[in-house]
């Protein structure tokens, strides 16, 4: 089961439009997962309701929310910036903690830009968290957006000081926002020890697995799950076989 929730971010002030996955009819585990999409996607996205609903059958229960200027967002893409982002992000880890338990158990899968946001939320973050999942990260994220996601030519955006941005050109974003990605430059800056699991196609197309061998280098506590032959944007039955290595590698049980 799924429903809609708001979360007030204490920070921004205003209402963050989340999701609970749950299930009424199953003892759950003191353990939640919370989703932070990729760019142009959002809570309801197959890559979030699918391993959701896998996660389910374990007896743990997920929260995903909408990031300024995505989805629903009350926010604009004039707040998409890294410390917003983040912002949300700690205002859900609030909310489900005021809800279940102070001493419940968080994880995290991360997916693509949410990946680079969640990184930059770890940095100097002391909290413990469960598990740390992130599928096919944008590690080199202000590069990925030129490369990848931008719409319009450089120069043209450097000028406009705006412009459109993501799949079909979805999100017109201002310029401040690529200089936030020059400025949160995670190979400069991410310089946590946290135990992290990886899953990335062989054939991502948007952010390159050459990326993420650089990030991981002389980082060993980081591991690495490659797929071979998948892409970035995967088909629904892709992503079944994601959550499914995901759940077998964290050695999760079913309830009976």
């Amino acid at each position: 089961m799924e429903k809609n929730i708001d979360i007030y971010n204490k920070k921004e002030k205003c209402m963050i439009k989340g999701k609970i996955f749950y299930d009424d009819g199953k003892k759950m585990n003191n353990q939640i997962f919370i989703f932070c999409h990729g760019f142009c996607s959002g809570k309801s996205s197959n890559s979030i309701k699918i391993v959701a609903e896998k996660l389910l059958q374990y007896g743990i229960e997920s929260i995903s929310f909408d990031f300024p200027g995505h989805i629903d967002s009350v926010q604009g893409t004039d707040k998409l910036t890294v410390d917003v982002c983040i912002s949300y992000i700690n205002n859900v880890i609030d909310y489900i903690k005021n809800k279940y338990s102070s001493n419940i158990r968080i994880s995290f899968f991360a997916i693509s830009f949410g990946a680079y946001i969640l990184l930059n939320k770890l940095i100097g973050d002391k909290s413990d968290y469960e598990n740390i999942i992130l599928r096919s990260p944008a590690f080199n994220m202000k590069d990925i957006f030129i490369n990848s996601l931008l719409k319009e030519p450089f120069t043209q955006y450097r000028n406009d000081k705006k412009a459109k941005s993501g799949h079909n050109g979805k999100i017109e974003v201002p310029y401040s926002f690529y200089e936030d990605l020059v400025k949160n430059d995670l190979y400069n800056t991410y310089h946590e020890k946290r135990k992290i699991l990886i899953i990335q196609g062989s054939l991502d197309d948007t952010a390159p697995i050459k990326d993420t061998y650089k990030f991981i280098k002389d980082r060993p506590e980081i591991e690495l799950m490659e797929i071979k032959n998948m892409k970035h944007h995967m088909k629904p039955d892709e992503i079944e076989i994601i959550g499914e290595k995901m759940i077998k590698k964290l050695n999760f049980r079913k309830l009976t």
